[in-house]
């Protein structure tokens, strides 16, 4: 029963060992706030309070000025935007497909620890699927099943799709994990991008295999796109540049070579320090 799920969850485990419950989770409930107050009580009031919290009726009735307390919702709108198209599925020791997923898993159940509401879009060249916020164990193991098991209708890359269809669904401020290689050909997205940063916390995750970022060669080479399943001769791989605007974003860097625990772990110290909201 969803064994592949809980094998991701107890790799998961082993890979992070004491520190998901320790480091990890700490990091992550600091590094990630509530984005609203609910109220707690009434107090009386003192020097220097806020004349806006005064309980006027309470004031009133017990003839002595009171104020208002509130304290900060912690539960959050997370939100995965997951990347299927074709080019996930390289790697020269395990696949950008397979590290996505343990970064998918170990968001889950961050957010499972923290009680936050989680949210999932599968895309490739267009929205493929899109998983209502939920929360709980169950949901988890449903979303890694959906990730494992959809076979999607597409491709290719669109973050162009992918973020309009956000753009559309999501009516509070949230979150947002962007799982992705972004070797989206079109790179017409980056303005719908600084859009979706300025309503939400944008969090692209680029996971890169070293591959595509070290590798010569002597001569004219025979390449398969997977994405488009068309080969062409080249004497160097395509030209992809540095993704300088992901230097724009609160962007994880991510290698199929190396653990995640270290890039995530620092992102959220980092996050911490310097107070992101």
């Amino acid at each position: 029963m969803m064994s592949q799920e809980l094998a991701l969850l107890k790799k998961i485990k082993l890979l992070i060992g004491k520190k998901l419950n320790t480091l990890f989770v700490g990091e992550y409930h600091s590094a990630f706030k509530g984005h609203g107050l609910e109220f707690q009580n009434v107090r009386e009031y003192q020097y220097g309070d806020d004349i806006k919290n005064i309980d006027w009726n309470v004031s009133a009735r017990l003839n002595h000025l009171y104020i208002k307390e509130y304290i900060e919702e912690r539960e959050l709108s997370i939100v995965l935007m997951i990347d299927l198209s074709n080019s996930l599925t390289f790697g020269s020791q395990k696949t950008k497909k397979n590290v996505m997923m343990e970064v998918v898993t170990l968001l889950l159940y961050l957010a499972q620890m923290n009680n936050d509401r989680v949210s999932v879009l599968l895309f490739s060249e267009i929205a493929e699927k899109y998983l209502i916020p939920q929360k709980g164990r169950k949901f988890i193991l449903k979303v890694l099943d959906e990730i494992l098991k959809y076979q999607p209708q597409k491709k290719g890359t669109s973050l162009y799709e992918g973020v309009s269809f956000l753009q559309k669904v999501l009516k509070k401020r949230s979150v947002i994990f962007i799982l992705s290689d972004f070797l989206d050909k079109k790179e017409n997205f980056l303005l719908k991008l600084r859009l979706l940063s300025k309503k939400h916390d944008l969090i692209p995750i680029q996971i890169s295999d070293p591959l595509e970022k070290k590798t010569s060669f002597f001569g004219l080479t025979e390449f398969l796109d997977l994405e488009t399943g068309k080969t062409f001769l080249s004497d160097s791989l395509p030209e992809k540049g540095a993704f300088p605007f992901l230097q724009e974003f609160n962007t994880i860097y991510l290698n199929t070579d190396e653990p995640i625990d270290k890039p995530l772990l620092k992102f959220f110290e980092k996050r911490n320090k310097t107070k992101i909201v």
